[in-house]
């Protein structure tokens, strides 16, 4: 929420910097996140009369104004509409610099001199009204300074208000926030409101049908009106709070709204079916146009303002065109009212139309000021607008307020924060936000807070006060007595900070994407995937994030496209998280958790010593394979398996722990890199399960000692088919060679001319070592030819000569 600083300063007496201020309001809860000055540098724009203003001899849209500015007399070249002799403006002095960044000069404009500049609200930074110059109150002397004219400079609080809070969201919840922080008094806003005209009964009338839905109504009228331009303070204040200016009626409803925190909303009262309000839920299917120009469609759960016959408002969030303020309105009936957050709450997010009101109805108003928000309206109104205000209001309150009466331990309190406070002090804190304290004993007090606190239910409610006012900052720091916990660190935090430490290591870096996606992206990665399984979210944000992921593949991709379109090629991304997967109605979803990885783009770049290289499959499984020795998995290998829509299938494997599959790796197809819009690249995947991998990772790691014995090496060429995997080939060697056979390593692999069509030559390096003794050369003989007899048995692979 925004508001200036001069604003709050109507309500309480602020001796602070803008900065001191943001300081304290955030170490009490209330966190400023910006600062903005406003009018701040104008020291050469001043106060002017216009003396005359003359047609532009050469342009038909330019004027030429003589000025006064107190000191000297100037002509000036403008094209406001609305100058005129004798009125008060604000002129730049050449060498201004106004807030856009321009800088004012004496200068020719068509042939004309013209020294200094008349300016506008939006030149000033003030509002973004550039209709005309800004016209000040006729007494205003020439040669002021803007700083005495406009009370500026000025400085614009940007707060951050928790949803608690929402006592807040408006000037006078934070005045009185920093009216307890410093010990100022809160003053409230005058009411000198004249109700001149006849009762109010014999006008209008209301009715509520759902008091659960609106416990209080409240409605005024107010008559022969004439709309006019809001005056510059008010739009001032409500452009710097981010509220458009509309018309002297509608402004008003806004700025006691951002004042005190009240949505208000007022109805041409002429256009009301027999001048009444009638409070009711809608049928479904029902339909309402808004202010905004949409057709609304309705839910049973729908709150609606009526009059005798049709909807004029959707309670709590948006009036309807058929009764809004327009240029002919004569009568105006202002509402007032209290609706149930949750029944706005809901209603906002399925008609997906927040606003100013929802958003404070949303969170809870006060019930109690009702009233007084509707006559500080109408009398503002009556100031800007003319009129009568119609003797008396009408109040339809069927379930008056029952206000809370906490009991209050002062020695609890101080147990629970680490103080020493007494219970006076305590209760003048608590006085401070307007609560009623009463003593019952020395060691408890009875505290009712005011209605417009809707947050403070439960004496921890109140301790939470008491630490805000006496400063979080002064509460001592005590350390906690936690002995450590009597079970290990679970297996799966252990392993995650090991993985995440390992894959930064190879160069990756970790993502966190949404758990919420659109069905379609699961669609796009298995067109046979069971939709039955797919966990569907109520209120969606969006259609984009309606159902909980079942693969964290859509999100690395979505990623990988967002990088790709900003010119990022060398990525490698990762992201431990959890899939979702259905398992009926008023069941908990299965939470599976799992590590996902892509490669894309080159391994390594240009240089003067080295080419570029592209990611290719083998950079992905050894990146599993490093891995998965990281964590302690050394018993694995990897096999064709069940090809899997997502994945190239002629560079697709599954990653196998023992007879466990524990996950995928491969090339992602082109269908999918085309549905990403990434046709043109190419992406290694790796997709891991984590319990999976717990299950085959071994519960202790043992030192193995360093070999004392000499390794004996031998070397087989082998022809084998095309279809062979070096895989199997290798998994042959070490049941051959048992304990006997210590790493097996590919030196060579070729298919070309030399060789026929449907073969391939792949050369195997084989380490034999014994852990307890000196082999001999002709029982590694022995062996190596054991191994190769049953290679060509099992493959039909026969040695490479030459």
């Amino acid at each position: 929420m925004k508001v200036n600083l001069n604003w709050l300063k109507e309500y309480v007496n602020i001796e602070l910097s803008p900065k001191d201020l943001c300081d304290a309001l955030t170490m009490a809860g209330l966190e400023v996140e910006g600062l903005e000055p406003v009018g701040e540098g104008l020291e050469k724009v001043v106060s002017a009369r216009i003396l005359s203003v003359e047609p532009h001899p050469d342009a038909d849209r330019l004027f030429l104004c003589m000025v006064d500015s107190g000191k000297e007399r100037s002509q000036v070249v403008c094209g406001a509409l609305n100058l005129q002799a004798g009125a008060m403006a604000l002129l730049a002095l050449p060498g201004a610099r106004l807030p856009n960044g321009t800088v004012v000069d004496e200068s020719e404009i068509r042939g004309q001199l013209s020294r200094g500049m008349l300016l506008a609200e939006d030149e000033l930074g003030l509002t973004d009204d550039h209709s005309g110059i800004l016209l000040l109150p006729e007494e205003t002397a020439p040669g002021q300074l803007i700083s005495e004219v406009l009370s500026l400079p000025d400085w614009v609080l940007d707060i951050s208000i928790t949803p608690n809070r929402a006592d807040c969201v408006c000037v006078l919840g934070v005045a009185r926030e920093i009216a307890a922080i410093t010990g100022e008094k809160l003053r409230l806003p005058e009411i000198e409101l004249r109700e001149s005209g006849p009762e109010i009964e014999g006008f209008s009338s209301v009715t509520i049908e759902d008091p659960s839905g609106c416990p209080r109504y409240t409605a005024g009228l107010l008559q022969d009106i004439t709309l006019e331009t809001s005056p510059f303070w008010m739009r001032y204040r409500l452009f710097h709070a981010g509220v458009r200016n509309i018309n002297s009626i509608v402004d008003v409803t806004n700025y006691v709204m951002m004042e005190m925190g009240q949505p208000l909303h007022a109805f041409d009262y002429n256009r009301l079916k027999e001048n009444r309000i009638v409070v009711k839920r809608a049928s479904a299917g029902d339909r309402f146009s808004t202010l905004d120009g949409q057709t609304r469609i309705l839910t049973d759960e729908t709150l609606m303002i009526c009059d005798s016959d049709r909807f004029v408002g959707i309670a709590g969030i948006m009036g309807g065109l058929n009764s809004e303020i327009f240029a002919g309105t004569a009568n105006v009936l202002v509402e007032s009212a209290y609706f149930d957050p949750v029944t706005i709450r809901r209603s906002a997010k399925y008609l997906g139309l927040s606003t100013e009101a929802s958003y404070r109805f949303e969170r809870g108003i006060d019930i109690e000021g009702v009233p007084r928000a509707l006559k500080r309206s109408l009398d503002l109104m009556v100031q800007l607008s003319g009129g009568v205000v119609a003797s008396g209001i009408l109040d339809n309150y069927p379930r008056p307020y029952a206000h809370r009466e906490i009991k209050f331990r002062p020695d609890r309190c101080n147990a629970y924060l680490g103080t020493a406070l007494s219970g006076e002090s305590m209760s003048d804190y608590l006085r401070s936000l307007e609560m009623d304290v009463r003593k019952e004993s020395e060691e408890l007090l009875t505290v009712i807070p005011p209605s417009f606190r809707v947050d403070i239910n439960r004496e921890v409610d109140l301790m939470e006060e008491v630490a805000r006012l006496h400063g979080y900052n002064e509460i001592p720091v005590t350390p906690a007595l936690i002995s450590p916990p009597d079970e290990n660190e679970l297996p799966e935090l252990a392993f995650s900070d090991r993985a995440r430490s390992q894959l930064a290591s190879f160069g990756f870096t970790e993502i966190i994407t949404y758990s919420f996606i659109s069905p379609e992206s699961l669609v796009t990665l298995n067109p046979n995937a069971d939709a039955d399984h797919l966990v569907r979210i109520l209120n969606p944000l969006s259609s984009d994030q309606s159902v909980l992921r079942t693969s964290l593949i859509p999100g690395l991709l979505d990623t990988l496209k967002t990088n790709f379109s900003h010119g990022e090629k060398e990525l490698k991304f990762f992201e431990w998280g959890k899939t979702f997967q259905n398992r009926g109605e008023g069941r908990q979803p299965v939470e599976k958790p799992r590590l996902v990885g892509v490669m894309a783009g080159p391994y390594r770049r240009k240089t003067w010593y080295e080419s570029e290289r592209p990611v290719d499959y083998y950079d992905v499984k050894g990146t599993v394979e490093g891995l998965l020795r990281y964590i302690g998995i050394e018993s694995f290998h990897f096999r064709k398996g069940e090809p899997d829509p997502a994945y190239d299938s002629h560079m697709f494997s599954e990653v196998m722990a023992g007879n466990a599959c524990v996950g995928r790796l491969g090339r992602v197809s082109q269908k999918i890199m085309r549905a990403y819009d990434l046709e043109n690249e190419t992406a290694y995947l790796f997709d891991l399960d984590i319990e999976a991998l717990l299950s085959a990772r071994p519960q202790t790691r043992a030192f193995r000692p360093f070999a004392k014995f000499p390794a004996v090496y031998r070397d087989i060429s082998l022809l084998v088919g095309l279809s062979i995997e070096s895989g199997g080939i290798m998994d042959i060697i070490r049941q051959e060679g048992k304990e006997l056979v210590e790493s097996i390593e590919i030196f060579d692999y070729y298919e070309g001319k030399s060789i026929a069509s449907d073969q391939k030559a792949i050369g195997f390096r084989i380490c034999y070592r014994s852990a307890s003794r000196t082999l001999d050369g002709a029982e590694v003989n022995r062996l190596h030819e054991t191994i190769i007899d049953r290679i060509r048995q099992e493959t039909g692979g026969t040695l490479r000569e030459g």
